[in-house]
């Protein structure tokens, strides 16, 4: 039998050594500076988009770039450069969470991950497929690439995860009594 993948998906974890001691610092400074917004998350904290040129973030900015072209351009097998156009912070305490959402108007979208208590919650991607109308769950013997409605991606510090803006993807609640710190950004 020959197998013909057809319209895969792809999610990029690359792990940084980005000074996390700053970047939290930095994180929690904006959420004092800024009353945020809720555009996905239900409770918790999200900011206004940032400034890129903010020295706290510079190393991590110029990381996020690089990754993402290399991504756009070996995976996505896109030849034009891409840039970092929207950058911001969320803060989630006990039961926040990130609704299912997705990043319109946007090519390359990602996560880099600050802090990560215990029981933070692990980011999801869902499928576009109908597959669950199809198929009967409690009879899979694995779940797979060609079966799953969903995977699920720890929440891991120091972590980044790049992908296709158009892939829909949420949060878990944090069940931590800590917060839990992420930057997320869009590349255009």
């Amino acid at each position: 039998m020959e197998i013909i993948d057809l319209f895969k998906q792809c999610v990029a974890k690359i792990t940084l050594n980005e000074n996390l001691t700053l970047l939290s610092k930095f994180c929690l400074k904006i959420k004092k500076q800024q009353k945020g917004r809720n555009i996905s998350n239900i409770g918790g904290f999200q900011s206004e988009n940032i400034e890129l040129n903010s020295k706290e973030i510079k190393n991590l900015c110029n990381n996020i770039t690089l990754h993402a072209n290399e991504y756009f351009k070996n995976i996505l097998k896109n030849k034009k450069n891409i840039f970092l156009d929207s950058l911001w912070v969320n803060v989630n305490n006990y039961k926040d969470f990130n609704m299912m959402h997705e990043h319109p108007f946007s090519k390359i979208s990602g996560v880099f991950y600050v802090k990560t208590p215990k029981n933070c919650g692990n980011i999801v991607f869902i499928s576009d497929s109908k597959i669950l109308s199809y198929l009967y769950p409690d009879s899979m013997t694995e779940f797979n690439n060609y079966n799953a409605s969903r995977f699920y991606l720890q929440s891991m510090e120091n972590v980044l995860y790049l992908f296709p803006s158009w892939l829909n993807h949420y949060v878990e609640p944090n069940l931590s009594n800590k917060d839990r710190i992420s930057i997320s950004f869009n590349l255009n």
